[in-house]
């Protein structure tokens, strides 16, 4: 028998062995069902039937109508493609906002590269064209750099041409144009830095609103071991009444008697 032949029969082997659901995710019997516990086959065991894609269930333990747990399935298979299957995958909107800043400051370098290229070929090509000794030569290539920046690389992917048809002089150019996938990756990108900036200006709320959490608790904390020392009871409700009434003033402002701020 040939290594070849082994390697096969091996795998045909590997195969055909049964594998534990209670290790593979992706068989049913690795799951609980609705009652809690696992989902199994007429025999009592662990089914080892394969989930359906984006799903915890069989085609044998679907839990509801087979059709609408493949469709609840592909969505979730999709979601899992856009990297949202969890708190783990989601792209951070800080780091999201600096690789946006970042990208678009590459791409400002580079077309601030290619129109450098472009003005200095203008340059070039008017000079020769109000130079008599110049050299025809030099003009050509002048006009060939031009094209070759407006009609190649990134310049051509963002820009085209709108053209129009005539009787006389059939179709021509009449202008220029942001072409269509430009446009369309400028606005999400647009978006994309808006929703990045929302969360991350909701992210400094949340946080501020969990350090006054904090800090109120601390107070409090402090307020109760100060009143303990003094020798008052904290859960005094009348001591607590006190306590409640001055924070109370305190959440509100100071008080103003006469002009003067208490």
């Amino acid at each position: 028998m040939s290594i070849s032949d082994s390697e096969s029969s091996a795998h045909r082997r590997k195969r055909s062995e049964p594998r534990d659901p209670a290790a593979d995710p992706s068989l049913c019997g690795h799951w609980r069902g609705t009652n809690g516990d696992f989902h199994r086959n007429r025999a009592g065991e662990r089914c080892s039937a394969q989930v359906i894609d984006g799903t915890h269930n069989c085609r044998s333990h679907p839990g509801k109508p087979l059709t609408k747990l493949k469709a609840e399935g592909a969505v979730v298979v999709e979601l899992r493609r856009w990297g949202l299957t969890g708190y783990a995958e989601l792209a951070d909107p800080g780091e999201t906002l600096l690789r946006l800043v970042t990208q678009s400051a590459a791409r400002v370098e580079m077309y601030a590269r290619f129109l450098a290229e472009a003005v200095d070929a203008a340059e070039r090509l008017q000079r020769a064209g109000v130079a008599p000794e110049s050299d025809l030569l030099e003009a050509e290539t002048a006009r060939l750099d031009l094209e070759r920046v407006f009609n190649a690389g990134p310049v051509a992917a963002l820009i085209g041409h709108t053209y129009a048809g005539t009787q006389t002089s059939g179709v021509i150019a009449t202008g220029e144009a942001i072409r269509g996938l430009a446009k369309l990756e400028a606005e999400e990108r647009d978006r994309c830095a808006n929703f990045a900036a929302k969360a991350v200006a909701a992210g400094l709320a949340e946080r501020m609103v969990r350090a006054s959490e904090q800090m109120a608790a601390l107070t409090v904390a402090a307020v109760e071991r100060a009143m303990a020392r003094l020798g008052h009871d904290p859960r005094d409700p009348a001591v607590r009444a006190v306590v409640a009434e001055e924070l109370a003033a305190l959440a509100g402002g100071p008080k103003t008697i006469e002009g003067v701020a208490a």
